[in-house]
């Protein structure tokens, strides 16, 4: 442990796999004590075991974070549980089902908005109210590559995810002052079972896919771990309102046609 996060306290939300699971043990790793949320106690759990097998501190607290009350009684338990929240990483999301946007039903829209977008703004404001008073915090959110540019049949979560990179914005530039620090992140192509759920429904050739992105494969749980560490920690004092893309270069890349696709041979 390098203690990076040494002595504070944070909440992760979805911690019960992916992206939030590798967040919540490596926040702990650095010395942080970890709320661990999910909808699913189970998974949960085993998050926590994990956490604490390796000797740090966790506590599970499962739940609906599109529920705003849900959301407050979370953070409640984490200042009673621990004496503050320093660190509220908005990370509970996901996408129902792959849809043009002239065929998407009416709940998978509301569903979509309400985990990924609705949510967010729970945690976050959520988080403000007890981290603005002691004057320092920092909020991680969860955005997407998909809420940075246009894609198919993924309208719903595009727009939510853009909605958390506006939303970011918004906050980080009210209250910056407070000394409370707000960024998101978005992930490219990760190696999760959401991802290869998509993929696996719309029969997509996964080598081709990560052959279109300049680092050649697909990022994990892990790379985004890391960037959330960086976002939690002093290394980012000067950065507010930003959103990292963690992608292998694929925001980069216009996305074409490329010259490798229509070169004779």
């Amino acid at each position: 442990m390098s203690g990076r996060l040494e002595g504070q306290s944070a909440i992760v939300t979805g911690a019960g796999s992916g992206i939030g699971r590798a967040t919540a043990k490596r926040f702990a790793q650095e010395g942080a004590r970890v709320v661990v949320n999910d909808l699913s106690a189970e998974a949960a759990t085993a998050t926590v075991e994990d956490i604490m097998v390796a000797g740090n501190v966790a506590i599970v607290h499962s739940g609906d974070v599109t529920d705003s009350a849900y959301v407050d009684a979370l953070v409640a338990f984490a200042v009673e549980q621990f004496g503050a929240l320093d660190i509220m990483h908005n990370n509970a999301g996901g996408q129902f089902g792959s849809f043009l946007i002239a065929d998407t039903p009416d709940d998978v829209w509301e569903r979509t908005q309400d985990l990924n977008l609705a949510a967010v703004f729970y945690g976050l404001r959520s988080a403000l109210r007890v981290m603005v008073p002691r004057g320092t915090g920092k909020i991680i959110t969860t955005a997407s590559l998909a809420g940075l540019a246009g894609s198919q049949r993924v309208a719903p979560y595009a727009a939510a995810k853009a909605g958390v990179i506006a939303l970011t914005r918004n906050a980080a530039v009210e209250y910056a002052h407070t000394g409370v620090r707000i960024n998101a992140i978005a992930p490219g192509s990760m190696e999760t079972p959401a991802l290869e759920a998509w993929m696996a429904g719309l029969g997509v050739d996964v080598a081709a896919w990560m052959a279109r992105i300049p680092q050649g494969r697909l990022g994990t749980p892990e790379d985004i771990a890391a960037a959330a560490l960086y976002l939690a920690s002093d290394d980012s004092a000067y950065l507010n309102g930003v959103t990292i893309p963690v992608d292998g270069g694929r925001f980069a890349k216009v996305g074409g046609p490329h010259a490798e696709d229509v070169i004779k041979p």
